[in-house]
């Protein structure tokens, strides 16, 4: 296993060292196939976009598509997504955090192993900049309703209402379950000033 395969755990990230600049930041937890990271890096140049990729696979699939982008401001560490944020990552300092499709665990004896939680999306309002936004989408109608409710129970968030931006560029999820008809549901939220 090549060194940067080895999951990241506890060590504080300095973004202008992955990526050599100073700029506002956006974390993708779960990049998949990498198809959002990619997209939104080429759309934002004046952003660093970084993706957090447990799974080995498709850590090596993004990897390797995002070598082959050319990309300068989108890098992928391969680590599980609430330690990374939790250990390496400081207070008021991501821009957004972009949360699209993670697994909803929807039998009530799984819902113990879901990424977004009371006590994790206290931790990410953390993270946040002032102002700073955490954009989340899901397929599973069971979890959008139970997200509805727990969002609004974050402190240091508000709505902004997914419509009062622009949309960011589609996951290969999100086009997959588009094209079968599939509702989406999305929560857009910023942290209060």
């Amino acid at each position: 296993m090549a060194e940067d395969e080895e999951l990241w755990f506890g060590r504080p990230l300095v973004p202008a060292k992955l990526f050599g600049r100073e700029a506002p930041l956006e974390i993708e937890l779960g990049t998949g196939k990498a198809r959002f990271l990619i997209e939104a890096a080429r759309r934002q140049p004046a952003h660093d976009f970084l993706g957090i990729e447990r799974a080995l696979s498709y850590y090596r699939f993004s990897r390797e598509r995002l070598a082959r982008s050319g990309l300068g401001n989108a890098r992928v560490l391969r680590a599980d997504g609430r330690l990374f944020v939790t250990t390496s990552i400081a207070p008021a300092s991501v821009y957004a955090f972009h949360v699209y499709f993670p697994d909803p665990w929807p039998k009530k004896r799984q819902r113990k192993r879901r990424l977004l939680d009371a006590l994790f999306l206290d931790v990410l309002a953390s993270r946040l900049v002032p102002g700073g936004l955490l954009r989340v989408a899901t397929d599973h109608p069971g979890y959008a309703g139970e997200l509805a409710v727990l969002l609004q129970t974050v402190r240091d968030l508000e709505d902004a209402g997914w419509d009062s931006m622009p949309a960011p560029p589609p996951t290969h999820y999100e086009i997959k379950y588009r094209e079968e008809g599939r509702p989406i549901r999305r929560f857009l939220l910023r942290r209060r000033l």
